[in-house]
């Protein structure tokens, strides 16, 4: 039988979680004042479900496995190991 490991949110992984949305914000975000102060990082497609296994991937090593495009987005600004093993047909 195999085991299901369970990775807990720690320090570290909030700070890397931290890191990577502070990433994407700066990169992908209005550079105009006005427009960052009322933007939302939803508004780019990246959900947040989506940063912490990023997060969570990055602090124990692990590859993410997924055809969600959200991590396509986070691998433009960050190391992020990704694997698609399916990609949804059309």
């Amino acid at each position: 039988m195999n085991d299901i490991d369970v990775y807990e949110i720690d320090q570290e992984t909030a700070d890397i979680y931290g890191n990577i949305k502070a990433t994407i914000f700066n990169h992908f975000a209005p550079k105009e004042k006005a427009k960052r102060r009322q933007f939302a990082i939803k508004e780019l497609g990246i959900g947040e479900n989506d940063l912490w296994i990023a997060a969570i991937a990055k602090r124990h090593g692990l590859i993410v496995v997924s055809s969600d495009g959200d991590f396509d987005r986070i691998r433009e600004v960050e190391d992020l190991s990704v694997e698609k093993w399916w990609l949804p047909s059309s």
